[in-house]
């Protein structure tokens, strides 16, 4: 049978509420039991002094203690003699009366066992030579004793066996009373616990209950679920993480079809101009001259460009891509893109500006080929996107906790709308910088897997020199 959080959490609570209450139970009842025992035995030790001075009487009037062996009722009289005035003492004294002196005959020899006995079937007494003369067999240990004077001398002495078991029967009444309480408040706490368990378990679990709803709505595919956050502990937490993962998968969704969308159309275009031209070709509208033969080329590098950015995306995104790192020098990686990249620069006449400001030994924990890759793309797209006859600045700057890389280009530049974005997958600005000059929005997203591959930030601002500014931010080696 399937029983839900709910009733399992409420049922550790009863539990847990159960087990508390008995033991609070058992042991007030024995701290109890203990200390009326203790207050028992106070009261008795009180009239046991009482008794005694009332023997000493008896012993200083009579002489002796034979009387007490000849006439057993008397030792009862000097007992209820002790009982404090009221309806108690009045009582024992009328049953005195109805005493039958020749079939009475008082306690004698060993103390019985496992008997409630009465106090005064516990008191003994001893003559001056510690001989029995009324009473029970006194054990050590188990008695409490006064001794009694007569004329500076020890004549007797007055003991009570301990009390081990409640014998009175106001005694008895009391404890039975307290324990009909003691057991009703018991009751009485389990039920008001039980019932205040109950809801709050319920409660508790209402944020269980909507994370699993929830958690159902995502699995089908419902990424807008959100859930509310009542409170600011795990649970509150656990809400808060939740609506966070459903936005991010909702995001992802929507990235994802756009993703689709896009890839689609950058690979329509260039297979649909391939497509034009062939057929055209094919039916003899153009002749298949070298003019036509590097268009076509053209169009299938940029598709095989294309598809190579596409993949090497895909093995950033997934962490696929391979990384050999090792100590490097920060500039060699910058110093070979440029090298690459120098008869495209000239090509379009583009002034270079370089500034490296390294101080000391510095090194990159890094792939050279991985930076290298990432600045020949980056020089690639200021090369590309620059107007002829334009600059480009390169700068390095280093301090001892990282090293920042500035390539800057001239017009045109880009919205400042478009600078966050620039790092998007895809995503290309309108106008200058557009598809005609053959970009397909992939490589610097490739770029910014690179740079935060190595633990390093990668961010676009406008230029100085009036177009567009790339500043990458790499942490240098630890020094041993």
């Amino acid at each position: 049978m399937k029983i839900s959080l709910h009733y399992k959490l409420f049922g550790a609570f009863l539990a847990a509420i159960l087990a508390v209450v008995v033991y609070m139970a058992l042991v007030m009842q024995w701290s109890f039991d203990r200390g009326f025992l203790n207050y028992v035995s106070m009261v008795e030790h009180e009239q046991l002094e009482r008794m005694a001075d009332g023997l000493e009487e008896y012993y200083a009037r009579e002489k002796g203690w034979q009387g007490l062996q000849v006439d057993p009722v008397r030792i009862f009289r000097v007992i209820i003699a002790s009982y404090p005035e009221g309806r108690r003492k009045e009582r024992l004294q009328k049953k005195i009366q109805d005493f039958n002196q020749d079939s009475f005959t008082l306690p004698s020899g060993p103390l019985p066992s496992g008997e409630r006995l009465p106090f005064f079937l516990r008191i003994f007494l001893l003559d001056e030579h510690k001989e029995i003369v009324v009473g029970y067999d006194p054990e050590p240990e188990h008695t409490e004793r006064i001794d009694m004077y007569y004329q500076n001398r020890v004549v007797g002495t007055l003991g009570v066996h301990f009390v081990r078991n409640l014998s009175e029967s106001h005694q008895l009444l009391f404890a039975r009373k307290h324990k009909g309480v003691l057991v009703l408040v018991a009751v009485a706490g389990f039920l008001l616990a039980a019932g205040l368990s109950l809801p709050f378990s319920h409660r508790m679990t209402r944020p269980i209950r909507q994370l699993a709803a929830g958690t159902r709505a995502l699995a089908s595919g419902r990424y807008e679920t959100r859930i509310r956050v009542e409170s600011g502990d795990e649970l509150g937490q656990l809400s808060h993480d939740f609506n966070k993962l459903a936005e991010i998968l909702e995001k992802n969704r929507k990235s994802r079809s756009s993703w689709f969308a896009d890839i689609s159309h950058e690979l329509r275009t260039p297979l649909s101009i391939l497509q034009g031209k062939i057929e055209a070709l094919q039916d003899g509208v153009f002749c298949p001259d070298q003019e036509m033969l590097g268009t076509l080329h053209r169009e299938v590098t940029h598709l095989g460009r294309l598809v190579d950015d596409l993949y090497q995306l895909s093995l950033s995104d997934q962490g696929a891509m391979s990384y050999y790192r090792v100590e490097v020098e920060p500039c060699w990686a910058l110093e070979q893109a440029l090298d690459s990249l120098g008869n495209e620069r000239e090509a379009k006449k583009l002034a270079l500006e370089i500034s490296i400001k390294v101080e000391g030994h510095i090194t990159l924990f890094a792939d050279n080929e991985r930076l290298k890759q990432l600045f020949t793309n980056l020089l690639s797209n200021s090369i590309r996107y620059t107007d002829q006859g334009g600059v480009i600045r390169v700068t390095v700057e280093s301090d001892h906790e990282k090293v920042t890389y500035n390539i800057e280009d001239s017009s045109p530049s880009v919205p400042a709308e478009s600078m966050k974005k620039l790092f998007n997958r895809l995503y290309r600005v309108e106008g200058s910088r557009s598809r005609d000059l053959g970009g397909a929005g992939l490589g610097l997203s490739i770029c910014r897997n690179i740079v935060t591959a190595h633990g390093g930030k990668i961010e676009a601002h406008p230029s100085p020199l009036g177009g567009l500014q790339i500043k990458v931010i790499l942490p240098v080696s630890e020094q041993v």
